[in-house]
């Protein structure tokens, strides 16, 4: 796609603004399409020039500030699938206009945030490129705008705006620089300053809130800048060079870019008024330029990305390392490798196959990539990943510059999809590795070096040594294991120095199933240099050891896992086993404050995971009443949840009805009372029947539906049960069905309660 020349910034009083020109082919595309054919961030870029001049903004707006709480705070896309619906469904004719479709989408809503869902929503299910303009002559109306938006004459974020002042809705045009489709990471700065872009902020639930309209509703396909040849992917030997391609645009609605929150909109998008960045500590075009190109999945996974936080890295003696920190550890982390043909102003040597040049290490949820080059010149690294070792997300990508290749550089022995050191498949086969956390380890030849497992469940376990270039079969005497008392010892010794890869592989015993890949050591006789010998220890080494010792007693997490990063920093010698223990208690400590976490948190999700992780623990003997009191509580909330289907079903249209009683029959009165009791409401706020009516015609998080389904028993008063029984004792299913079905189904979820817990007070 093109990219428009720079200029002048201007001031968001004015009037004119000045963006970027797009002239690609747009189409429509399923949704089903092969792996990253709609990747999150390669998006479009606004036209140069509009024919319809918007105002920025208007006078009268509250000043730009941070805003008080976050999307989650104020958003969940299940309390708006009725307004939803209704915008997509929209008749074509309510766009002739703004008056007609303002009035037909916002008609009923109460709150700023239903009427800018209902209007972001209509927009998105708007095929502009697909619609037949031909009888449109004037822009004043939706339609007239959305002509000029197909001509690319128009923009989506001045539509937008346009839409938002229709529906009395405070909101700003935003010019500034967006990391589309054109932006590479690494992109020296004046070639950032030509993607002019312009999105919105919107002021709703008491703070401005960014939406970028053109990006959540549509992105580009295809698009290459033709400057890369993809040299390795997950351990194997690629060749595809790209060819340049300006992509198609296409519909595609991301809901990430409604409401996004600014601490993770800074990483895409740069305001010419620093103001409108609406961070705390407000960046400087500097630091938008040269950090990692974080994708919206980076965030929407809680990666954080621990070495060096740039997306500039330079090799040290032709290698380079990356770590990321999987805080959720749900994720398996891999990498694409490509090299960079244009700026390294050559293509890579043809006789070279960039294989296994990239290792990758999992230690507790952090994951290493260790680069090395065999040649020099600038590089991409781009890693992917997702629930599977199979997984291909893009999570971020850096630019990498490699002066000088690393001498007599070879390929590592191997590239296991689960990557080198303990990790989740180890403790899935149940097996806990006593001896080496680690999945590096130094050996020299003929030095024996002896790894101890435990085994915690019936398996069968194979280890085999692989080199470059020394056959498997003249390595097998390399190793011995042996199994005794659920005990596993690998003794290696090795016939060389050089790089080596020790694998291990399991099954259920007794089983026909293949062996699955379960661990991986790199043995090496290459060392860092070494500091020189001495027989004391420095004040700081010496506090650092004291303080792993310390930290691996508390129930400090965060200060223990900084204890063990900073003991291994300063390569101590583990004397005593000071290491293996600090790594078994972080271990320990993760999964049980995991599980009471869930328990203190009552969400279904997160106890599925807890308990999912402590079944899988190496621990799980000594954690197996916090397991089962997660289970419990669990099962409670699937029981209410099962209680709360039919109420969940249930169309607004029921509740309406309900609450349309002037003088409602005594069982409608007593089990609608009977519901707002349970929900936590005050007997005293409840004595007239206005005041229930007033409860039920609340909308968004106060409305009866949501209430229901966040509904907790924990939450209950002590003596609200009694009052409940007292109230509804004179009625039952029948009577309350007749007087209305919507009343029938409240009075069987108050039942089913108070059964549930009649029975836990008599096991009691």
């Amino acid at each position: 796609m093109g990219i428009g020349s720079s200029s002048n910034k201007q001031d968001l009083n004015n009037n004119s603004k000045s963006k970027n020109s797009s002239n690609n082919t747009n189409s429509d595309i399923s949704s089903n399409s092969a792996r990253r054919q709609i990747p999150e961030d390669e998006n479009w870029q606004e036209p140069e020039i509009e024919d319809v001049q918007v105002p920025f903004t208007e006078s009268g707006y509250p000043s730009a500030a941070v805003p008080p709480n976050r999307k989650d705070d104020i958003f969940s896309i299940n309390d708006f699938r009725d307004i939803d619906e209704k915008a997509r469904n929209t008749p074509p004719s309510k766009a002739e206009s703004y008056e007609i479709l303002i009035d037909h989408l916002i008609s009923g809503l109460q709150t700023d945030i239903q009427k800018l869902r209902a209007l972001f929503t209509w927009l998105g299910s708007q095929n502009i490129d697909g619609a037949d303009y031909s009888k449109v002559t004037s822009s004043d109306s939706p339609i007239g705008f959305m002509k000029l938006m197909k001509e690319n004459r128009g923009s989506y974020a001045s539509f937008f705006a346009l839409l938002c002042r229709a529906a009395k809705l405070k909101c700003v045009i935003i010019p500034g620089i967006a990391k589309s489709a054109a932006y590479e990471v690494g992109m020296p700065e004046e070639k950032c300053q030509t993607l002019k872009n312009s999105w919105i902020a919107v002021y709703v639930e008491k703070g401005w809130r960014l939406v970028f309209p053109l990006w959540a509703c549509r992105a580009v396909v295809g698009h290459s800048l033709g400057a890369f040849t993809k040299v390795e992917e997950k351990g194997k030997a690629v060749r595809q060079k790209e060819q340049a391609s300006s992509g198609v645009s296409i519909r595609h609605l991301n809901e990430y870019y409604f409401l996004t929150d600014p601490e993770e909109f800074i990483f895409m998008a740069y305001p010419d008024e620093k103001q409108w960045q609406l961070i705390r500590n407000p960046w400087p075009l500097s630091k938008f330029v040269d950090v990692p190109r974080c994708r919206q999945s980076y965030f929407q996974q809680k990666l954080e990305i621990t070495s060096r936080f740039s997306g500039r890295l330079h090799t040290v003696d032709g290698e380079c390392e990356v770590a990321i920190r999987d805080q959720q550890d749900g994720l398996y982390l891999s990498y694409e490798l490509y090299f960079n043909h244009a700026e390294s102003g050559k293509d890579i040597s043809p006789t070279l196959q960039l294989n296994r040049y990239v290792l990758v290490m999992r230690q507790n949820v952090t994951w290493n990539f260790r680069l090395r080059f065999p040649e020099s010149g600038v590089y991409k690294l781009v890693v992917v990943g997702g629930s599977s070792p199979a997984g291909c997300i893009d999570f971020c990508s850096f630019k990498i510059f490699c002066d000088e290749a690393k001498e007599d550089c070879q390929p590592f022995p191997a590239n296991p999809e689960i990557g080198y050191g303990p990790n989740k498949e180890t403790e899935k086969a149940g097996i806990q590795a006593t001896s080496h956390q680690t999945g590096i380890v130094n050996i020299f030849a003929y030095q024996e070096v002896n790894f101890s497992f435990h085994i915690v469940k019936n398996v069968e376990i194979m280890t085999k040594l692989v080199h470059n270039s020394v056959p498997e079969d003249q390595l097998k005497s390399c190793v011995k294991q042996t199994v005794q008392n659920k005990k596993v010892q690998v003794g290696v010794r090795v016939p060389t120095n050089g790089e080596y890869a020790l694998q291990m592989f399991a099954r259920d015993k007794n089983s026909n199933e293949s062996f699955e890949n379960v661990c991986n050591y790199l043995l090496t006789s290459e060392t860092k240099k070494k500091k020189k010998k001495r027989n004391y220890e420095t004040p700081i080494e010496r506090n650092a050891r004291s303080t792993l010792q310390e930290k691996t007693q508390s129930r400090d997490i965060d200060g223990l896992e900084k204890a063990i990063v900073k003991f291994q920093s300063l390569e101590l010698d583990d004397k005593q086993g000071e290491l293996a223990k600090a790594n078994d208690a972080l271990d320990f400590r993760k999964v049980q404050h995991e599980l009471s976490d869930a328990i203190n948190r009552r969400h279904l999700e997160t106890l599925d995971k807890a308990i999912q992780h402590g079944h899988e623990s190496r621990f799980k003997p000594k954690l197996e009443n916090l397991i089962t009191e997660a289970e419990d509580v669990r099962d409670h909330l699937r029981q209410l949840n099962r209680f709360a289907h039919d109420i969940l079903e249930m169309k607004q249209t029921t509740i309406a009805e309900l609450r349309s009683y002037k003088k409602p029959p005594e069982v409608v009165k007593d089990v609608m009372t009977g519901t707002f009791l349970m929900l936590g409401e005050r007997i005293d706020h409840l004595e007239v029947w206005e005041d229930v009516q007033c409860l039920m015609g609340k909308l968004g998080k106060e409305s009866l539906i949501r209430r229901v389904k966040q509904f907790d028993t924990v939450n209950v008063q002590l003596g609200t049960f009694s009052e409940i029984e007292e109230l509804i004792k004179d009625h039952d299913e029948t009577s309350a069905r007749l007087a209305s079905a919507g009343c029938g189904t409240f009075y069987v979820w108050l039942t089913n309660i108070l059964s549930t817990l009649e029975k836990k007070t008599d096991g009691q």
